[in-house]
Order: structure tokens, then sequence, then C-alpha cells
């Protein structure tokens, strides 16, 4: 390794060209992508590929953040409901926004969206 590669840039991903789940999951292994899941694990979410979005890295850690707002919100019986949605640009794979909200009794008690690209 010459003592400049280190400082090359990075290929920019263009996440409207990964418009199917395999080329997500061949970012994914390359390390462009981090696997989110849209229920998590700590709600009941099933670890299986129905539950599985591929991000950009970092968003997952977002994420995480707002599920253990609602975990809190949760022992506290302030929410009952839990929902994640995602939004695509064009044919991408790749969600666009993730939009999570949750609530009690019909009430919406939080909601933030996430945008990603």
């Amino acid at each position: 390794m010459r003592i400049f590669d280190k400082f090359k840039k990075k290929t920019q991903i263009n996440f409207e060209e990964i418009d199917s789940i395999a080329k997500a999951k061949e970012e994914y292994k390359k390390g462009n992508l981090e696997i989110l899941y849209l229920m998590s694990p700590m709600f009941g979410g099933a670890e299986d590929d129905s539950n599985i979005l591929y991000v950009p890295i970092g968003i997952n850690k977002i994420k995480e953040s707002y599920d253990n707002i609602i975990a809190d919100l949760l022992e506290q019986d302030k929410v009952k409901s839990y929902t994640c949605n995602p939004e695509y640009k064009g044919k991408s794979c790749v969600p666009s926004k993730i939009t999570i909200t949750s609530g009690k009794d019909g009430q919406e008690v939080f909601k933030e969206t996430i945008n990603i690209w």
C-alpha cells in the first residue's frame, strides 16, 4: 500500500441504482449498507428477511435511539402501538426515509422521521 492510498476518496453509492434486494445485500457485504429491522427484535420483531431493510451506515443507530425512547414509554405504559413505515424513491430498495410512530388508545404519542437520502 502506498502512503497516500488511505486518503483516496471513497466511491459514493447511488441509492437509486440499488433496485433489488440482491444488490442491497451485495452493498451490505461490501460494508456500504447496514441492516435495519423494521420492528426491533426487542419488541418481538423477527430476525428474517421480511423484517429487514438495508440502509446507509449510521441510520440504524438513529433508529435504535428512537426505539429506546419508545421502550421507555412502553415501560411507563404510555404507548401500546408501534409502526415503522419506510418510503422509497423510484425503484430503489434503499428507503429514502423511515417514519416511526407509537401511540396508545388511538392517540399518537411519538412520531419521528429519519430522512435517509
